[in-house]
């Protein structure tokens, strides 16, 4: 189970950062929590951007859930940046005939982030 999870995970990511260096790009949704924390941070819109393209399936936390929103699936991944733990949901989008790579949240963790994948035997060389 946890194999083909992983491979779940590796998919989406690929997908999303295929999607997200290309045309449009990587969308990040205007939250004032996104912005705050990045402000807080010192990071840019490309910092952020970068975060998200570095993301592997060590960094995922949950997922893929219904989005509560709209329609469509979100991932949730997590990463510590400058000493803080940061939450990070992600999605793919349907735009028409277009595939869009959003980010829903970027900001400090509320609580604390489980990583199951974190240290794993594959962790150093299952980057995607």
């Amino acid at each position: 189970m946890d194999e083909e999870r992983k491979r779940a995970i590796r998919n989406f990511l690929k997908e999303f950062k295929r999607i997200g260096t290309q045309g449009r790009g990587i969308d990040i949704v205007d939250r004032p929590k996104n912005w705050a924390s990045l402000s807080k941070l010192g990071l840019t819109k490309q910092n952020c951007r970068e975060e998200i393209l570095s993301l592997s399936v060590s960094d995922y936390f949950r997922g893929p859930e219904p989005d509560i929103d709209r329609p469509g699936e979100v991932w949730e991944f997590g990463k510590v940046i400058q000493g803080r733990e940061i939450y990070i949901k992600l999605k793919i989008v349907q735009g028409g005939k277009i595939r869009l790579a959003k980010c829903i949240s970027f900001h400090a963790a509320e609580s604390p982030i489980c990583f199951p994948f974190k240290g794993s035997a594959e962790e150093g060389g299952e980057e995607t």
